[in-house]
């Protein structure tokens, strides 16, 4: 099983490249950026930096937020400095969030993302050649390479997207090069519902195989700080997950005692209720998670929790995961 370590999603630069050169030490397959409060291109722009072979890439970045010609202009960039090493992750984000956040509203995700995901890949293709454009739905860029001339012997990163819905899966297996899957998520969940509709979108697109699915996990020091992460993630857009287990109405209790402050209460509906389904590795023991969640997924993520968590702990948390990491690869 490929596994890669994700960093902390207050990490500085300086604390990124160690982290990153840690990471690629102690055997990770690949170190990914979050969007939650840095940016997560420079990040991955310092993790690149820090690294030799592994590959870097943001595991999510908030797509709507961008013009797919600023995204796409950032990852081939990244890519030609890094001699083809990163992966571009991109992901839609809760329209509420997305509005609260950076005051931007996208009508229609689902097809906007693949219209994005198409402005994205016309958009290297014109960095490519010299020229080119993107003509569709949501998305009209008609002169990404404002400086022309040809750009041969660039890798055009791949492309992930992230989803959590039946519906917007559906459009990753149409479109892009991997699925993205959520640390919010059951193993029932995503053979029963990620699984068919990757594979649907796959059939609809012509394409021989749905793409790979890279599983995020986030590895937590105790059950407390788990669940402190997972109320973030309780949220309507995400809510199908828990429907899917017979525990929509108690997701509907976790929000309401969010709503109302009362987050100690919402900490232990989860803890009681639902945490131990989801994908979250709360007992230290590794090995047995990547042996749970490894038939379900191409590739593994590891993740600290960002919710709720100091900096300085987030940063501590991450460096105890490398050394965890270390730990599996030793004879």
């Amino acid at each position: 099983m490929k596994l890669g370590v994700t960093l902390p999603g207050a990490i500085r630069p300086a604390e990124a490249k160690e982290l990153a050169r840690r990471a690629e030490r102690a055997g990770a397959e690949a170190v990914w950026t979050l969007d939650v409060r840095r940016d997560p291109y420079l990040l991955a722009a310092a993790a690149l930096d820090a690294t030799e072979q592994i590959q870097v890439g943001t595991n999510v970045a908030v797509a709507f937020a961008r013009s797919p010609a600023v995204t796409a202009t950032t990852a081939w960039d990244l890519s030609q400095w890094s001699g083809g090493r990163f992966v571009l992750g991109l992901g839609s984000q809760v329209g509420p969030t997305l509005k609260a956040r950076f005051g931007v509203e996208a009508d229609h995700p689902g097809p906007r993302m693949r219209d994005y995901v198409a402005t994205v890949r016309d958009c290297f293709g014109a960095f490519e050649h010299g020229f080119g454009k993107h003509e569709g739905p949501y998305y009209n860029v008609r002169r990404p390479a404002l400086q022309p001339g040809a750009e041969s012997g660039v890798t055009p990163p791949p492309i992930y997207v992230a989803a959590v819905n039946p519906y917007m899966t559906a459009i990753v297996g149409e479109c892009a090069d991997g699925f993205a899957g959520h640390a919010f998520t059951t193993e029932r969940y995503i053979q029963e519902v990620l699984r068919p509709a990757l594979e649907l979108g796959a059939r609809v697109a012509g394409r021989e195989q749905p793409p790979p699915i890279l599983l995020q996990l986030v590895v937590a020091p105790d059950r407390e700080s788990a669940a402190r992460q997972m109320i973030a993630y309780t949220v309507p857009g995400y809510r199908r997950v828990l429907d899917h287990a017979g525990l929509g109405a108690l997701a509907d209790q976790v929000m309401q005692a969010s709503r109302g402050g009362d987050r100690a209460r919402a900490r232990q509906l989860i803890d009681e209720g639902y945490l131990d389904l989801l994908g979250v590795v709360t007992d230290g023991d590794l090995p047995g998670a990547i042996r749970r969640w490894a038939p379900h997924a191409d590739r593994l993520s590891l993740s600290v929790p960002w919710f709720g968590m100091k900096d300085e702990e987030q940063l501590a948390a991450a460096h105890q995961l490398v050394d965890a990491l270390e730990g599996l690869a030793d004879p």
